[in-house]
């Protein structure tokens, strides 16, 4: 009968019942902040929430371009440095590379084919990569001095830093160069053939000095690791006197992308002695170098040796490189019937068998000489570094999270004086973030095919490290974000145990990209002399970011912050202070071998409309780590409708074998602005504000609510397309696409007939009420209008006491 009834969705509120009422049983609750500040039993702080908030939005804004020192690793994830006095923590040196030319290059690179000489010219399109080798990687010592054949800088698994030229093309000549020039003001690097008994040459010219754009030795290299100058960019080292640079010459493929051609390595101290000087050196050879100015100026008396600059201390060295080594050929084709041929010719079927094998073996001769130059740069200690204060806005223009972070805390000053709790925060770090003034934003990586960002700050006065990922860029991948496929948490496990913990495939990926070398320049984020156990870390993020978030602070909790591996694994993991060894920390971690991965002092996780992760037995495990105090709080704040939070859908055994969702930590919910008069709190705290169930969790179901043809399948499928259109996407930005999508989605369906409703319909009732719900919000573009910053900012920001709008001045709530 009911079923009958539901046949237009304008009718649909009237006939289904809603679920369960949060916190109908004290309306009053959380209505107001002097609720909050009145109940003992919650634990939950507003002002870790606030503060998270901004810098879970924040870190959707990337440093720009040309801001920030980027190093980019072998293994494709970025870092940005986004703070000199945090870099002169982690870093003794910067290593400037310019190449001149390549001499000696093949004449028919392996993997050359038709269809690429046609798209750049016949010959090695070169450019040259360069690597710094440091720390304890023993398999890449061992690949680069022991083995014959290799890839170079393309083989290597623990270089922090890679650099790279542009390629010179083998299409371009020198008179195209020049035309260069006089165009763009600097010259295109060129491409000279092969010829008979000579190799060709790859050239990086120079401009004229009166045509050469002006470019400081000091300005920082954009993004990646290509700086102003196409044939020059910045290294960073570690440790000067044990660094090895690795050099690879490189065919920069249309079709197939780069393959190597050939390499050498050298140690940094071998081309340029005194990168090994101690800071001490470095200084007094700058004292004595002015003095010996002011000697010759005749100005010694009363003379004071002036501030260091360090652009004009280092050393240098120029000269040419031959490369020692290759990779194996990846065709021998033609050098296998050139040997049959002269082996038949010699000495018949017995030569011709005789000149395949040793076509077949034959791996031609290592060709190529570089001829470049290297300026070595220290970086100083003791030098005073700036650091500046960090100021948090968020993600959107408009929005103020840092202002209304400092408006709650005035607002609950005044309001706490009422009431007899001595503190108006529940917790220590609470009030260490009200008490703040030292926030430095330290580095930002990400990786450019999984995705996986995070951005990471400290205060020094404070001893805290917020870790913070971004979440989806692209409205399309808010559902592209949220498919079923899990794999095991721990990598090497049996899929097919059903005991084992899983987790979103995609997820895991995505973190996994990044979480080594994030582990790595945590475990240098403390100041000097301190120790990462002496700091309280916050982990924070939206969206895809509050999904990584929950598996990153699930690794720290269990096994600490083991930067010998990404994320858990079977097999065993490299020492933690590995990639480190060669820093303070990591000397010092190194004195400590048998001692297990390093903890916070507290971890906290705060994150914002995030997914779910993993199945029951992985919340069963983050259950536990928070029961033993390894996580110190776990909480997800949910807006409104977000239909975000509640992805992925459980699939029960009758469809895909029990592919379970489950969420972990507690759930917040807060009030959308718009719906902020309906009787409802405005903060519901599960487990804290009462006994009732949460309506973000899932109920079963007697059949897969995503499977094709169901109402919810077909909505979320039609929201998929609309944000995935390309002409939508080219002209609008993230916020006027999702509002697009609403309207569209909303046109599509405006009715829902009784069988649309029966696809939904499960064997639990309450199961079925919040599908139903999901299902209006998706009608009237609430689910996912409610995932974005704004929506969060007001209903935090209403939640606080404030009117929060975008582009808006925060306005007082008298009523609240």
């Amino acid at each position: 009968m009911i079923v009958c009834c539901l046949l237009g969705i304008p009718w649909t509120h009237a006939f289904v019942t809603s679920p369960p009422p949060r916190g109908r049983r004290h309306p009053e609750r959380y209505a107001t902040i002097e609720a909050i500040l009145e109940d003992s039993r919650v634990k939950f702080d507003m002002d870790i929430a606030v503060f998270c908030g901004g810098l879970a939005f924040d870190a959707y804004v990337e440093p720009p371009a040309d801001s920030s020192r980027w190093e980019t690793g072998s293994k494709g994830w970025k870092v940005a440095f986004c703070s000199e006095a945090f870099t002169r923590n982690l870093y003794q040196g910067l290593v400037k590379v310019k190449v001149k030319k390549i001499l000696d290059l093949p004449s028919n690179p392996d993997g050359d084919n038709a269809a690429e000489q046609i798209v750049t010219g016949k010959g090695v399109d070169a450019c040259l990569l360069v690597a710094v080798l440091e720390g304890h990687w023993k398999e890449d010592i061992d690949l680069l001095e022991k083995e014959q054949y290799h890839d170079g800088v393309l083989g290597l698994t623990g270089a922090a830093h890679v650099g790279r030229t542009s390629t010179a093309w083998s299409n371009v000549d020198e008179r195209a160069s020049q035309q260069s020039l006089k165009q763009r003001g600097e010259p295109k690097p060129y491409h000279i053939p092969a010829t008979w008994g000579k190799g060709g040459i790859a050239v990086w010219p120079e401009a004229p000095p009166q045509d050469r754009k002006q470019v400081k030795e000091s300005d920082s290299p954009k993004k990646g690791p290509v700086t102003n100058r196409s044939n020059q960019f910045f290294l960073y080292v570690q440790d000067p006197s044990t660094a090895r640079l690795v050099f690879t010459v490189a065919d920069d493929n249309r079709v197939g992308g780069l393959v190597g051609v050939g390499s050498t390595h050298k140690r940094l101290t071998s081309l340029i002695p005194k990168a090994a000087n101690a800071p001490e050196q470095w200084m007094d050879e700058w004292k004595k170098a002015m003095i010996e100015q002011a000697r010759r100026k005749g100005e010694t008396d009363e003379f004071e040796v002036p501030a260091i600059d360090p652009s004009k201390l280092g050393a240098s060295w120029e000269g040419k490189l031959k490369l020692i080594s290759k990779p194996r050929k990846k065709s021998k084709q033609g050098q296998i019937m050139t040997g049959v041929a002269a082996g038949a010719a010699v000495a018949g079927p017995m030569g011709a068998a005789a000149g395949f094998v040793i076509g077949n073996l034959y791996e031609g001769q290592v060709q190529g000489v570089i001829e470049c130059e290297l300026n070595y740069l220290p970086i100083l200690p003791n030098q005073a570094a700036r650091r500046p204060v960090y100021t948090v806005k968020g993600g959107m223009p408009g929005i103020d999270w840092g202002e209304l972070f400092q408006k709650y805390q005035s607002r609950k000053s005044q309001l706490s004086e009422n009431f007899s709790q001595p503190s108006p925060s529940v917790s220590d770090i609470g009030h260490k973030l009200r008490e703040m003034k030292d926030l430095e934003h330290c580095f930002f990586v990400n990786h450019d095919i999984t995705g996986g960002t995070c951005a990471v700050y400290r205060s020094l006065e404070k001893k805290v490290i917020v870790v913070s990922f971004r979440g989806t860029c692209e409205p399309v991948d808010l559902f592209t974000d949220t498919t079923l496929v899990q794999e095991p948490w721990i990598e090497g496990e049996d899929m097919k145990d059903p005991e084992i913990i899983k987790v979103h495939s995609g997820f895991r990926t995505s973190m996994d990209s990044i979480s080594r070398r994030l582990k790595e320049l945590i475990l240098a984020t403390p100041a000097p002399g301190d120790d990462i156990s002496d700091y309280d870390m916050l982990v924070t993020g939206h969206s895809l970011g509050g999904a990584l978030a929950t598996l990153f602070i699930a690794d720290i909790g269990e096994h600490g912050i083991d930067a010998g591996r990404g994320l858990p694994q079977s097999k065993p993991s490299d020492v933690w202070w590995k990639s480190i060894a060669n820093t303070l920390t990591g000397q010092k971690a190194a004195d400590m071998e048998d001692k297990r991965p390093p903890r916070p002092k507290s971890l906290y996780l705060y994150n914002f409309g995030s997914p779910r992760v993993g199945n029951e037995r992985f919340r069963i495990m983050f259950d536990s780590l928070l029961a033993d105090g390894r996580i110190t709080q776990a909480y997800r704040v949910v807006n409104g409708e977000d239909v975000v939070a509640r992805l992925p859908r459980t699939v029960n055994a009758l469809v895909f074998g029990n592919v379970g969702y489950d969420h972990v930590g507690t759930t917040v919910l807060v009030k959308d602005p718009s719906q902020a008069d309906d009787g409802e709190p405005l903060l519901w705290v599960e487990g804290e504000s009462d006994d009732n169930t949460c309506p973000v969790r899932d109920g079963i179901a007697l059949t897969n609510p995503l499977s094709e043809g169901s109402l919810l399948a077909d909505l979320i499928n039609a929201t998929k397309t609309v944000l995935n259109d390309e002409d939508n996407s080219k002209n609008f930005d993230l916020w006027t696409k999702v509002g697009s999508a609403a309207m569209m989605v909303t046109e599509r369906f405006k009715t829902v007939s009784a069988s649309d409703l029966a696809s939904v319909l499960g064997i639990d009732q309450k199961f079925t009420e919040r599908e139903v719900r999901i299902i209006q919000s998706l009608l009237e573009g609430k689910a996912v209008a409610h995932h974005m910053e704004d929506q969060y900012y007001g209903s935090m920001g209403r939640a606080c006491g404030y009117k929060a709008v975008v582009g808006e001045e925060l306005v007082e709530l008298q009523d609240t």
